[in-house]
């Protein structure tokens, strides 16, 4: 029987410490959290059980994984017990989370007195993760259909005047016949993105963000739907946003 026992044990425990295991995230506790994220610009925090899994759990990881070389940016998990000594139970209360609304995501912005939630409604993604911190945040985090190379050219497109904004178009187009075939469909979006604003000005970035927000939310094609998402992404990066993370109004 001790010998079943020793068995069960040992096949069992590595599985489940792998499990808790997330790479490019880091484990807090009531002692460290603060003192951590504290030093942090951003810090995205999942409180969840203390040996999470399931798909919420992989989107987590995912996103940590793909934020490893933003240093603005903490990624961590707080693992609740509740059983033994609780151990964080208190500090997972403290923010909204019990084991009844396992996982939440909180996102701990420098200069602010209150996290701010992640809303999975649209889906517990790491694209959604990821798109929730750059709109509270600006920091870079790329999207899926976005161009890193792209994204730059956008950023400096928006903030630049209309000679520098026409010199910026052409570059672009220059951009994309580097990048090939790959990201033409991304590049022709970046590129027909440049041209209305300067047919429409600024105002096109929020008017087109809420057509392919409505288009989205009616019935489409996964096809379509793909399209319209990477659409989404990409206007994103044209997007200006404040010291405190927030869009700009004039956009």
């Amino acid at each position: 029987m001790q010998l079943f026992l020793f068995l069960c044990i040992t096949l069992i425990v590595p599985s489940t410490y792998q499990a808790a295991a997330s790479q490019g995230s880091v484990e807090l506790d009531e002692y460290s959290f603060d003192k951590i994220t504290g030093k942090f610009e951003a810090s995205l925090i999942k409180f969840d059980v203390a040996f999470p899994y399931g798909d919420k759990h992989d989107a987590f990881v995912a996103l940590a994984k793909d934020a490893k070389d933003v240093e603005e940016l903490l990624v961590a998990e707080v693992g609740v017990k509740d059983y033994g000594e609780k151990d964080n139970e208190e500090l997972a209360k403290k923010y909204g989370a019990t084991k009844d609304n396992f996982p939440v995501v909180k996102l701990f912005v420098k200069g602010k007195k209150e996290p701010i939630a992640f809303d999975d409604s649209k889906g517990f993604t790491s694209d959604e993760l990821r798109r929730f911190v750059k709109e509270n945040t600006g920091l870079y985090l790329s999207l899926p259909g976005c161009v890193k190379d792209l994204d730059k050219l956008a950023i400096k497109f928006t903030k630049s005047k209309l000679d520098e904004r026409k010199k910026l178009l052409t570059k672009t187009q220059e951009t994309l016949v580097k990048l090939g075939n790959k990201d033409a469909l991304s590049g022709k979006i970046y590129k027909t993105i440049m041209e209305k604003i300067l047919e429409k000005g600024d105002d096109f970035i929020k008017s087109e963000n809420d057509r392919v927000k409505k288009l989205l939310s009616g019935k489409v094609s996964e096809e379509k739907k793909k399209e319209l998402g990477i659409r989404l992404n990409i206007l994103q990066s044209f997007q200006l946003f404040d010291k405190n993370g927030k869009q700009k109004e004039e956009l």
